[in-house]
């Protein structure tokens, strides 16, 4: 019997009906002598048609809901991007700054530091029904914010007399859109599965801060915040299950700053990770092992426990333990986020609940600081997001898919420092340079009046070391230095117009130069183009014209020890020097103005403007 063949290119209805009209003339002519329409035979043709051009059609959409590029369905996307060992993001929270003011009692010339509260972390203010939380302590003591920022405002306040009644602190904190929330699970004897998981219950969860573990299930409390914050049953949160190595405080190293902890890596089988599902549940995953290592033992050397060899045989320890049974969870997570949390300023005005601790001598005095507390947002609150849509997701996937969990290039160094958890430090400024696999970082601090200093606490350099350890290539040599500062001093000729209050011009001159030199705006390595300056100031109001612009440099005493490489014109003055109008700075070099108000010195003439007719 010969071969008979089969057309595998017909894909279609009409196609596929023709198809089985062609092999049916040539291999059964003698049972077919009517193919009109109305023949019976037709309608099994139909019948047989259709049902493969289904068949084709299903098999071409489950095909291709395998490959990111032509997927439609979101949860294809996901179990794509779940593959690739990418989590997808939920919704985003808007992030403001927030000014928090308190009105403490003067001691003598200054305000009295006995009533410098603390306004702790997850205290919530309001803005048009949103509520934003503190992720950190608000300390009015300090001058600084976590990431060493001078952010601290003092303001004396008079009476009709003149005479020194109190002060206004002033401190401006991030706050971010959201609240705090805790579940409580259960860990039953059943729900001790390799790669237990469960839902919370809750859809617009932003992430999980914290989750502890307790013995036994009676409890009717949650944990304090300080528990929450605390090592005693931790469990962490990583990206993958695979990774063991956590960053986390050393309480038994001192550091040399209070406001910065010592960090460490320590292994712990103790990790979960999390994801988000394509409805938008936020799901938490543990390992695949057992509750510890000493079980495991005791399986292989009791006699009377049976080995349950299933459980080396995939080496499911390094991915994690299980949760034990019989004991209590506690997650705390935060729930917010959209696009309707972007909020414009002056709108968080509202004290919602706070947990202000101020433990001054007097109980009276300590209630009226705690009254006084109010709060305004100069700044919009930004960032909020929905969940990410079908094709923004297909592009997360596409564009994420090449990023590494290292450090490889001097971009990725600077990123992994950037993502540093801020109680370990947080340099002002970053120099990351490589020279035969040898990578250098030298960084910088804010001093008190916000401005750029090289003394930099050990504790940062050797928090950066520690925490990039787990992040270099196993070849590269890392160094953490301090980067230089470099002061100066400015003097400008300018012509202004006589007609233009001169007071205010000169004034609007040296904020501008002021606003060009600060090192807010100016990164490190950056050159500094003075052909810029000079048309910033040309453009002032009442400025004619801009003769000079001379750069000083400001080395020893008050000021920095380190100098520029480019030369000095004057070697008294220290002018320098200039080359194409431009002052060159080293990539761990970086130029600022140290203290605006006497080194910036503006001369000027003055031109009556003529009207002519």
């Amino acid at each position: 019997m010969a071969e008979r063949k089969i057309s595998y290119t017909a894909r279609d209805f009409v196609t596929i009906r023709q198809e089985l009209i062609n092999y049916t003339r040539t291999y059964y002519p003698e049972l077919i002598d009517n193919f009109n329409d109305a023949a019976i035979f037709s309608v099994f043709l139909d019948l047989n048609a259709a049902v493969a051009d289904n068949l084709h059609y299903n098999i071409d959409r489950s095909i291709q809901e395998t490959v990111l590029q032509f997927a439609q369905q979101r949860s294809s996307i996901y179990n794509i991007a779940r593959t690739y060992g990418l989590k997808i993001p939920g919704q985003r929270p808007s992030v403001a700054l927030v000014d928090f003011s308190i009105t403490v009692p003067a001691f003598g010339d200054k305000e009295d530091e006995r009533y410098l509260g603390i306004l702790r972390r997850g205290s919530q203010v309001i803005g048009s029904g949103q509520i934003f939380e503190t992720i950190y302590d608000v300390n009015f003591a300090s001058p600084f914010n976590v990431d060493g920022v001078p952010n601290r405002l003092k303001i004396p306040n008079f009476d009709t007399n003149n005479n020194l009644v109190n002060y206004t602190i002033t401190k401006r904190e991030t706050v971010v859109n959201g609240i705090t929330k805790v579940y409580k699970r259960t860990i039953l004897p059943n729900d001790v599965t390799p790669f237990f998981s469960f839902f919370l219950p809750e859809k617009n969860v932003l992430g999980i801060t914290s989750m502890i573990q307790k013995p036994g299930t009676a409890y009717s409390n949650i944990p304090t915040d300080q528990e929450f914050l605390g090592l005693q049953g931790r469990w962490y949160e990583v990206p993958a299950l695979a990774e063991s190595r956590i960053f986390v405080e050393d309480p038994s190293k001192p550091s040399d700053d209070p406001a910065i902890k010592v960090g460490t890596y320590i292994e712990t089988q103790q990790r979960f990770i999390t994801e988000y599902t394509p409805e938008g549940f936020y799901k938490i995953t543990f390992g695949g092992g057992t509750n510890t290592a000493d079980d495991q033992l005791r399986e292989f050397t009791a006699l009377d426990v049976p080995l349950k060899i299933q459980r080396y045989q995939n080496n499911s320890l390094a991915l994690g333990s299980i949760p034990q049974a019989n004991t209590t969870l506690f997650i705390q997570y935060r729930i917010g986020g959209g696009l309707g949390t972007n909020l414009g300023v002056n709108v968080i005005n509202q004290i919602g609940t706070v947990n202000f601790f101020v433990n001054g001598p007097s109980e009276t005095v300590n209630n009226q600081v705690v009254n006084s507390l109010v709060c305004n947002n100069p700044v919009a609150a930004i960032g909020g997001a929905g969940y990410p849509s079908t094709e923004e997701v297909r592009n997360y996937v596409t564009f994420n898919f090449s990023a590494q969990n290292r450090a490889v290039t001097i971009q990725d160094y600077e990123a992994v420092i950037r993502n540093m958890p801020p109680q370990f430090g947080a340099p002002a400024k970053v120099s990351v340079t490589e020279n035969n696999n040898k990578i250098n970082i030298n960084v910088l601090s804010y001093n008190q009046d916000g401005r750029l200093v090289s003394e930099v606490s050990q504790t940062l350099k050797n928090n950066l070391a520690e925490y990039l350890s787990n992040y270099r290539m196993i070849n590269d040599y890392v160094t953490v230095g301090s980067a230089q500062v470099i002061d100066l001093a400015v003097d400008t000729s300018v012509v202004l117009d006589a007609s233009q209050n001169q007071g205010v011009v000169i004034t609007n001159i040296i904020d501008k130069i002021t606003t060009f030199f600060s090192p807010a705006f100016r990164g490190m390595g950056q050159n500094i183009v003075l052909s810029e300056l000079f048309r910033i100031i040309q453009n002032e109001n009442g400025v004619l014209s801009v003769n000079d612009i001379s750069i000083f440099g400001k080395v020893g005493g008050q000021y920095s020890s380190a100098q520029t490489s480019m030369p000095y014109s004057n070697l008294e003055t220290k002018k320098i020097s200039l080359v194409d109008n431009t002052i060159f700075a080293e990539p761990n070099q970086i130029y600022q103005i140290r203290f605006p108000n006497r080194d910036i010195t503006v001369r000027t003439k003055n031109y009556q403007s003529i009207i002519f007719t």
